[in-house]
């Protein structure tokens, strides 16, 4: 009863919120114009004979009419009565709009807008005319602001379009669009799963229920949520990722995804959609996209136009996007109605995997990976064509079984999945490879294929070694060749100005090095002066292996030109960006930059990782509060602060070795982000906190593991329901951000 109660309280909060939000949006942002210009000239003031005055305007086909806006004049006076009528007539004499204007809303050389809420939008180019005349007399004469001569065949006559004409046009502008109600209608469309999130988060939570059900069920609501808060085409990369999961689908279609030019052929429809740019945000398309969400009619399944968008743009982490979209243009659907059914199902495959990482990591470890699976940017993506969702689906479900077979035997299906696991992270994004070495922190018995065992080793010819050992290595090989096959040209392109046969030939010794190390330690490690002296050696021989290798590599291949350094392209960018080459080359302008880069861009990587910073961050800033990243700093910190009475999870070695895991992590990311950031940059550039998001898991597992700081007892779910309230919070202030952007002028 408690349970429920508390939970009722919640979404009743949150549904005033919501309301509080749509009010203010109303307030702020409803019943605005956009004008358009058609005659700017002001040259004389015309005074409203009795008969009225009847202005023609030419209309667009396609072009949306709201209304028309007018400059006044009373003449310097300051009228206490009169009304005018402003009546609007289609070519074919049908009346489309009727406005009012009265002494409260007109004044001296004022513009005066007269709308309705519903747009007339011809088929064809049309003339429409505007008819205004005296319903209540005025005070004194009103007058409009007008041309001397008629501009761009607009003609104004006295009375009606069969009167007398007068040689001028009114200074007039069209009503392009307007923003009406629709600023509280579309906040309201996130009450309903905002207030099911709140309902759904707190009654799991008093009632300590799994967090796995936790996270599916809040995290499905809040999906939904960031389904109509980010705005078509505007979450990271997005435009890029629909192109992708478009082609692909047209493949499964059994069509031909691209043209001669490369271009992505697509229906009818969707042509107009397909940009090679971030979409647009505001109120205005916010409703345009509600609009041709509910009045596009689609069309069927056949690719009939070239696009803007290029094919080839991706083939990897896009199966759950291409399905959505596969089955929306089979039904036919319209551009965004697919566009959500994409995003939709790379949800579910995201929560899927999350929820299955937070049923099947340790107990005490839940709460962690419930509150990442949670932040606000991984639904964000999740909610999004972003393949990265599913990478971080499959990088925490990954981290959760290796950190659960550290305690137990491994069943044979968790053999198959940690290694069907380690070959999808592998190729998935370069940057995450070192993940696949969690496999290492796995006892080696526990990874024993044999369902009994007589020994606790094998011999393999005279070598003992354990089968954990076997899958280990079997691991981290097949790893290791699926991300060398899908991502050898981009390591090739990173090298382009070193001696790629020398960087085999060391890249080869290393290996070698690696083995003789192995069997070096096993001949050692029975003995403490043995392993003393084995690691002693280690490290001189990292020490030589380093700075040799340094040195090697900052004298391999050709630096740059003085006048190859002075290319730029037309925006003043460098046509040359920092390769592996340039880096050795060049180690003290790299320090220099990533110097400079820590104190400008460390704050908003934290906000990329939390996701306080939403959309697009390159593009447009839409930064909520700080005090949401403050509280999901603190959530973050409750879940990962270990009890009293529990041991530490990890031995220190291995705290150790997951230290190394996350410090190769990183520094993979500062290198795929100097390999695009041209070298007269004074920062990095396209550096984002998201990258880090797959292995915050394995951070907060060593704040974990240290024993700073305890709780009395655990505080796992109070986390996650902080979690999903400020992710909630999230999504109400950057809906009201995104639709009340204007851009800079």
């Amino acid at each position: 009863m408690l349970a429920l109660l508390a939970a009722l309280l919640a979404a009743m909060a949150v549904w005033l919120l919501c309301r509080w939000v749509g009010y203010d949006l109303q307030d702020r942002l409803g019943n605005q114009p956009v004008y358009e210009i058609l005659n700017d000239d002001y040259s004389q003031v015309i005074d409203i004979p009795e008969e009225g005055l009847t202005q023609q305007i030419t209309l667009r086909a396609g072009q949306s009419f709201y209304g028309v806006r007018l400059n006044f004049s009373t003449h310097g006076q300051l009228y206490k009565s009169g009304m005018l009528m402003v009546d609007v007539f289609a070519e074919d004499g049908t009346q489309i709009a009727q406005a009012a204007g009265n002494f409260l809303n007109i004044f001296d050389n004022t513009f005066t807008a007269f709308t309705v809420e519903n747009p007339y939008i011809p088929e064809e180019d049309e003339v429409l005319t505007v008819h205004l005349y005296n319903a209540v007399p005025w005070d004194g004469p009103l007058g409009l602001w007008a041309s001397e001569g008629e501009v761009d065949g607009m003609p104004l006559y006295r009375g009606d379009a069969d009167g007398e004409p007068v040689d001028a046009t009114l200074a007039i502008q069209l009503v392009a669009d307007y923003s009406g109600p629709w600023p509280a209608e579309l906040a309201e469309r996130l009450t309903a799963p905002l207030v099911t999130a709140a309902f759904a988060a707190v009654f799991l939570a008093v009632l300590h229920a799994p967090l796995a059900l936790l996270v599916a069920v809040a995290g499905l609501a809040l999906g939904c949520g960031f389904l109509q808060v980010t705005p078509a085409l505007v979450a990271p990369d997005e435009y890029t990722h629909l192109a992708a999961a478009y082609e692909r689908a047209s493949v499964w279609s059994g069509q031909q995804p691209a043209d001669e030019s490369g271009n992505l052929r697509v229906r009818a429809c969707d042509a107009p959609y397909f940009r090679t740019k971030t979409g647009e945000i505001g109120i205005f398309a916010y409703k345009a996209q509600a609009q041709a969400a509910l009045q596009d009619t689609g069309s069927p399944n056949e690719l009939t136009q070239s696009s803007q968008a290029e094919a080839g743009q991706g083939s990897g982490n896009y199966w759950a996007q291409a399905f959505g979209i596969w089955l929306a243009r089979l039904q036919g659907k319209n551009f965004y109605t697919m566009l959500t059914w994409g995003r939709m199902a790379n949800l579910v495959l995201y929560l899927v995997l999350a929820a299955a990482a937070v049923a099947m990591a340790p107990a005490v470890l839940r709460g962690i990976f419930a509150c990442v699976a949670l932040l606000p940017m991984s639904l964000q993506l999740a909610a999004s064509l972003s393949p990265d969702a599913s990478v971080l689906g499959t990088v925490f479900l990954f981290t959760a079984l290796c950190m659960a077979l550290r305690s137990r035997r491994a069943a044979r299906w968790q053999l198959v999945l940690l290694a069907v696991l380690a070959a999808a992270v592998a190729p998935a994004k370069a940057i995450y490879l070192p993940v696949v070495l969690l496999c290492l922190t796995i006892p080696a018995e526990n990874l024993d294929p044999r369902r009994t065992s007589a020994a606790a080793t094998l011999s393999l010819r005279g070598l003992s070694v354990r089968p954990g050992r076997l899958v280990q290595l079997g691991i981290l090989l097949l790893a290791g060749m699926l991300w060398t096959l899908v991502n050898l040209s981009e390591l090739a392109y990173a090298a382009r100005d070193m001696n790629r046969a020398v960087l085999a030939a060391g890249g080869l010794a290393v290996l070698t090095l690696l083995v003789l190390v192995c069997v070096l330690y096993r001949r050692l490690r029975s003995t403490s002066t043995g392993r003393r002296w084995f690691w002693r050696g280690m490290a001189a021989v990292a020490f030589i292996v380093v700075v040799g290798g340094v040195c090697a590599l900052s004298h391999m291949g050709g630096g740059l030109t003085p006048d190859q350094l002075l290319m730029v392209n037309p925006n003043g960018d460098s046509i040359w960006t920092f390769s592996f080459g340039y880096i050795c080359r060049n180690l003290n302008a790299t320090v220099k930059l990533l110097l400079r880069t820590l104190p400008e861009q460390g704050a908003l990587w934290l906000q990329g990782l939390l996701g306080t910073t939403l959309g697009e961050p390159i593009v447009y800033r839409i930064d909520v509060s700080w005090l949401i990243g403050v509280g999901l700093l603190l959530a973050l910190l409750a879940a990962a602060l270990p009890r009293q009475e529990e041991p530490p999870l990890l031995a220190r070695r291995t705290s150790w070795g997951t230290v190394g895991i996350l410090v190769c992590v990183v520094l993979a990311v500062f290198a795929a982000a100097l390999n695009w950031t041209p070298i007269n940059y004074q920062t990095l550039f396209g550096m984002q906190g998201r990258y880090l998001l797959p292995v915050l898991p394995l951070a907060l597992l060593l704040v974990h593991n240290g024993r700073q700081l305890t709780l009395r007892r655990g505080a796992a779910h109070g986390a996650v329901l902080s979690v999903v309230m400020l992710t909630l919070l999230t999504q109400l202030q950057g809906f009201s951000l995104y639709a009340s952007w204007q851009p800079v002028s």
